[in-house]
């Protein structure tokens, strides 16, 4: 067995897509610590600020995430993510000499669009190196991802915001005076270049489960047709994903929540949040891959379990934690929160995989990322700012978040319920797929007899 196929060589990849992925969610998050100093820098609404930790990432993420998914199913997914890299990087460096709303505002445009490559091609890549019994495992593992990520953007990030906050403006490297926010977009935006060049150590792997004949990247089927005419088992993940996703980006208010409400610095918050990022994050990846195991035992349908049981944990959580009496109350439910929240993020991308075949991939992630970031990141923190906007009162932040999470997740907990059903169907059929082409290529391979 060559390198490229070794098991030391799969983990390593699932390693560095992982690093990538870690990245490109530090990078998002970042903002979340900056809320308040830049609302204050430029004279913002909440509002406004919902805008940019919203939908400036989202809209050109949503835009281009199925344009690029079509283009990775046809071309050097590797190739494609380096360019994503470089590409998200330099936007992020840019927001440091934004000054006023609108550059900012393009700036993170340009961060999603250059980010929207990274889980299409990423989970397309990890599944095409590993066969079907062991794919959920390291995608669950590549999926940690986001905890490990926005961990280091609030505990790393926490530090840096407080210290530059002390310098005050700063020169670098003769241009400037640059406000501590600025500066922080420049010091975290160009290192991550380093990770474009160890892609080139990636091998592009075989495209596997294809359900047609069609050349190597090529496509004789249309993604959207596919995925319509198994709506039931397709939308029962992306219900219960997009829920997910809704719940993970109000992390973006955790700040001005416990600034407002309890009283805590930045440092204290980018600290405890970071700590929780790399605890309780990891507990819940842990979580998700026994329950890939242990719930998928003689079933196709273990992923999905493993997402439906990270949403009854972490809704009821979420629900909660922003309205308790006290901070101490309200860490130890934020805390079960993010277990859940991580559990259900790992089970979403491995659910999908397991229903669908090899040539459309990436296209079905993109489908998958643009519907849940509609309903999460676009929705849910433009409604909360407007909302506290609204009351005028920015203390009810807290009741915001709180409903918020009670109206999407009440009825979402009831579709994953009753339509896990539907998805076990559709993964019974992938998988009789999967088995008859592995008994096709064995009896191919079968040395005639006289």
């Amino acid at each position: 067995m060559n390198d490229q196929t070794s098991t030391a060589y799969r983990w390593y990849v699932v390693v560095l897509l992982l690093l990538v992925f870690i990245l490109s969610y530090f990078d998002r998050f970042i903002l979340s610590l900056l809320v308040d100093p830049i609302k204050e820098s430029m004279g913002l609404s909440d509002f406004q600020m919902g805008l940019l930790l919203g939908p400036a990432f989202s809209v050109f993420h949503m835009m281009v995430s199925i344009p690029l998914g079509w283009y990775a199913d046809r071309s050097s997914r590797k190739w494609l993510l380096i360019a994503g890299i470089v590409f998200w990087c330099t936007m992020t460096t840019m927001s440091g000499f934004a000054m006023a709303f609108l550059p900012l505002l393009l700036f993170r445009f340009g961060l999603g669009l250059g980010e929207a490559v990274v889980s299409p091609c990423s989970v397309s890549i990890i599944s095409d190196y590993f066969k079907r019994e062991g794919r959920a495992r390291a995608i669950s593992l590549y999926m940690a991802g986001p905890y490990l990520g926005a961990g280091l953007a609030f505990l790393v990030g926490g530090y840096l915001v407080s210290h530059l906050h002390e310098v005050g403006p700063m020169t670098i490297l003769g241009m400037g005076p640059f406000e501590p926010w600025q500066a922080t977009f420049l010091l975290v935006g160009a290192p991550g270049l380093i990770f474009a060049f160890l892609m080139l150590t990636v091998r592009e792997p075989k495209r596997t489960e294809k359900i047609t004949d069609a050349p190597e990247g090529e496509s004789g089927i249309s993604a959207f047709q596919y995925m319509l005419a198994r709506w039931r088992g397709f939308g029962v993940i992306i219900a219960g994903a997009t829920c997910n996703f809704a719940l993970s980006t109000l992390t973006f208010w955790n700040v001005p929540l416990f600034q407002r409400v309890y009283g805590w610095d930045i440092a204290t918050i980018g600290a405890v949040t970071g700590i929780f990022y790399f605890t309780a994050g990891p507990l819940g990846t842990a979580l998700a891959l026994w329950a890939n195991k242990a719930l998928g035992r003689g079933r196709e349908d273990g992923a999905m379990r493993t997402l439906i049981l990270g949403l009854f944990i972490g809704i009821p959580a979420s629900v909660l934690y922003p309205i308790m009496p006290t901070a101490e109350l309200a860490v130890v439910l934020m805390f079960i929160a993010f277990i859940g929240k991580s559990a259900a993020t790992a089970g979403g991308p491995a659910a999908l995989q397991l229903i669908t075949p090899g040539e459309m991939r990436s296209r079905a992630v993109a489908i998958f990322n643009t519907i849940i970031t509609v309903v999460g990141p676009l929705l849910g923190p433009p409604l909360i700012g407007a909302a506290v906007d609204w009351s005028g009162d920015p203390t009810t932040i807290g009741m915001a978040l709180s409903g918020f999470v009670f109206l999407i997740g009440l009825p979402t907990l009831l579709i994953v319920t009753f339509g896990l059903g539907h998805y076990r169907a559709a993964a019974d059929e992938m998988a009789a797929v999967s088995r008859a082409k592995d008994e096709a290529a064995s009896v191919g391979a079968t040395p005639a007899t006289a």
